[in-house]
């Protein structure tokens, strides 16, 4: 499989900087209508998936008053099973994807170049 013939590109998606302001970026997911994005660091390299939860998490555990105390790092997990060489095999790639919406797609530095989704892999088995 070409990973290519599938990735929505980086300039296509809507991802988080790793050190926005978390009330900032939970208004920017609220505004996006995703429940899952990924998160980048100021070099671009992938970081984690960002998710409702984990949003979530933080409102309970600090209140939504302390949000713009914290870094979207400071909240997410670190997810290395979340993201896939842009040289991944079809057999990695079909078993990340299977608890997941979405994979993120890095190059050999771990620079964030897109995303993989369950549907498109979906729809690429179905064609081949």
């Amino acid at each position: 499989m070409n990973i290519f013939s599938i990735l929505v590109p980086k300039q296509m998606l809507t991802y988080l900087n790793a050190n926005d302001a978390v009330d900032k970026a939970v208004e920017f997911v609220l505004e996006s209508g995703y429940t899952a994005v990924p998160v980048i660091d100021d070099e671009g390299k992938y970081v984690a998936i960002a998710s409702e939860g984990d949003f979530l998490r933080r409102v309970m555990d600090g209140g939504r008053e302390n949000l713009a105390n914290y870094k979207v790092k400071d909240i997410v997990k670190l997810d290395p099973e979340g993201a896939v060489l842009n040289t991944a095999s079809e057999e990695e790639i079909y078993e990340k994807i299977l608890d997941r919406n979405f994979l993120a797609v890095t190059d050999d530095r771990g620079c964030f170049v897109g995303i993989i989704t369950r549907k498109t892999v979906i729809m690429k088995l179905h064609k081949d």
